[in-house]
């Protein structure tokens, strides 16, 4: 099972490291060495970077994104409150508005007393 990588804990160990393969520049793992572990790091953070740039832009157009759709929300509420204020809770236009004509609703049924 794979583990769950932690970003901050990462980079932080590969400062560390980098600091280490600073006083040993000519030590290389094949064909990686210093100058090509230094680019892996930068990427990685510049990616984590990135990431998390887009996150914060995601949250506020998610946030715009709501605030239209209520306000688009309470439009047509009022919309459908002016058909049915102009031509009644029975009318077309008031069902063409999408509301639910009066005729149209089923009647409350009460609930029955229980014997006690």
């Amino acid at each position: 099972m794979a583990r769950k990588i932690s970003f901050a804990d990462t980079l932080e160990d590969a400062s560390r490291v980098k600091a280490v393969w600073e006083t040993l520049p000519v030590f290389k793992m094949r064909d990686i060495g210093l100058s090509e572990f230094v680019g892996i790091h930068q990427e990685a953070r510049a990616s984590i970077d990135a990431y998390l740039n887009k996150k914060i832009e995601l949250k506020g157009l998610k946030h715009a994104r709501d605030n239209k759709v209520r306000d688009l929300s309470n439009l047509l509420t009022r919309f459908r409150s002016a058909m049915k204020g102009q031509f009644g809770s029975d009318s077309v236009q008031y069902a063409q508005a999408d509301g639910t004509r009066s005729s149209a609703r089923k009647p409350r049924k009460r609930k029955s007393k229980s014997a006690s």
